[in-house]
């Protein structure tokens, strides 16, 4: 899809996502808490907002359906010129192909950007829902089975909204996920097919005899295809089940790493710098760009770059000799967990441009200032060594690895407890906009916590 189609599609869905509600409600929203507090308000601005969801969604599949397509033909074309040898028409086909996934990352993050709003920007809850595996490919997929419950859904929950997992880049646990008026948040599996019935009924059976034997017996008599499928639903209704546990009472087994875990429900207030990238984004048309540095240590740029290069910004963070890798914001929409760019309040011109690489955001942390705030509180920060990093990153994925400067990671201890700094606090930095002391304060608190749970168990 070339830049000025993609644009187009990438107006309609923000409006969708942003807007629509907004737009078709009513009444005006002068007093958030009044509005709240009037039932047939709040109903028809839940059934207006879900309606801009629901069509968001229609376009982005029919969308991300389009770019997997082309990114097939593309491989396949590469996979002819390399056999070929045709070396300066491989680079083409390949730049096309990069094109053409990144289109595919920023159309999932606008799914994305729904599904934060469904789980009330709570984090914890969302990477519960992380799996670490590869993203569903929609033109392989048994897609119509969740079309066709949508529309089912939205005749029963006319005011509710129904989310097909596949098209976000980070739920992989259920097929659905439902929001309605009485029925709250829900993660559904979807049976399908005849196969999927017989396994279900097999499912419940086994369920109700409680005898091992019969499911051995059962499964003797069945074909490969369906032993199977049977496995598979067994794992995806495990993985459900601990999902739900974890979820539901804070306790429960990472599905990334394996290991148990444990949900601080107490609420850390954060700080962000929201307001202040927000400005920079405003102001960089006039010069080409704008700068600011947060809390002493965070440097962040905003560069026009038909105006002004952005690799000015590499030259400032080299200058100032920051071992930190620069972090350009368009990196984001790789990252599974990464907070929505099209939840802040840019404006939809600005996104675009952002997402097109017209205009930049770069940031980067003076990581040796921020680590001596640990210090002035009492903390011993220690560098791990090569080897203990790779073993400690050999046993997690995705954003959970530990963060590491030319292979080396980063341990805070205090008290006898300690805490490794993983790659997500600094995905909340970047893309969230917390605060470098707020990050601090979730550290701290993650180490107070730890402390008191092994004081309680030594009682």
């Amino acid at each position: 899809m070339n830049d000025a189609k993609f644009s187009r599609e990438l107006k309609t869905l923000i409006y969708y996502v942003r807007e629509y509600g907004i737009q078709h409600i009513g009444f005006k929203v002068d007093n958030q808490n009044k509005v709240a507090k009037d039932a047939d308000k709040m109903d028809e601005f839940f059934t207006q907002v879900h309606k801009g969801f629901f069509a968001a969604q229609e376009r982005v599949c029919y969308l991300l359906k389009k770019v997997l397509l082309e990114q097939k033909r593309l491989k396949a074309t590469l996979a002819e010129v390399r056999r070929q040898r045709k070396k300066e028409e491989e680079e083409t086909v390949k730049q096309s192909l990069k094109k053409a996934e990144y289109q595919e990352h920023v159309l999932r993050k606008v799914m994305d950007s729904i599904a934060w709003q469904l789980f009330h920007y709570d984090l914890s809850t969302m990477r519960r829902l992380y799996c670490g595996e590869a993203l569903i490919d929609i033109t392989d997929s048994n897609l119509d089975s969740e079309l066709l419950f949508i529309k089912h859904f939205q005749n029963k929950e006319p005011s509710g909204f129904a989310l097909i997992s596949d098209l976000t880049s980070f739920i992989q646990i259920g097929d659905v996920v439902t929001i309605g008026k009485d029925s709250g948040i829900c993660i559904s599996e979807l049976k399908e097919g005849a196969v999927n019935d017989e396994v279900f009924e097999l499912i419940e059976e086994v369920s109700k005899t409680q005898c091992p034997r019969h499911l051995q017996y059962a499964l003797e008599n069945k074909d490969e295809k369906f032993v199977k499928q049977f496995k598979r639903a067994i794992k995806q209704i495990h993985k459900s089940s601990q999902t739900h546990e974890t979820i539901t009472t804070g306790y429960g087994t990472d599905l990334l790493t394996g290991q148990k875990v444990r949900i601080i429900q107490d609420e850390i207030e954060l700080d962000t710098y929201s307001d202040i990238v927000s400005d920079l984004s405003k102001n960089c048309h006039k010069k080409g760009y704008s700068i600011s540095v947060i809390e002493q240590c965070l440097l962040i740029g905003v560069y026009d770059i038909g105006k002004f290069p952005s690799q000015v910004f590499d030259m400032w963070s080299k200058s100032l000799k920051i071992k930190m890798p620069i972090y350009d914001m368009r990196v984001s929409f790789y990252d599974p967990l990464s907070y929505p760019i099209f939840l802040h309040s840019f404006s939809d011109t600005f996104i675009i441009d952002l997402i097109l690489g017209k205009k930049v955001i770069k940031m980067t942390l003076d990581i040796e200032k921020w680590l001596e705030t640990f210090k002035e509180d009492g903390c011993n920060v220690r560098w791990l060594s090569k080897k203990e990093t790779a073993r400690l990153n050999s046993k997690m994925k995705g954003s959970n690895k530990i963060f590491d400067i030319d292979g080396r990671g980063i341990v805070v201890e205090k008290n006898g407890m300690s805490v490794d700094i993983g790659q997500g606090v600094f995905s909340r930095m970047f893309t969230s906009f917390t605060t470098p002391s707020s990050i601090k304060k979730l550290l701290m608190a993650t180490l107070e916590y730890t402390q008191n749970i092994e004081e309680d168990a030594g009682t």
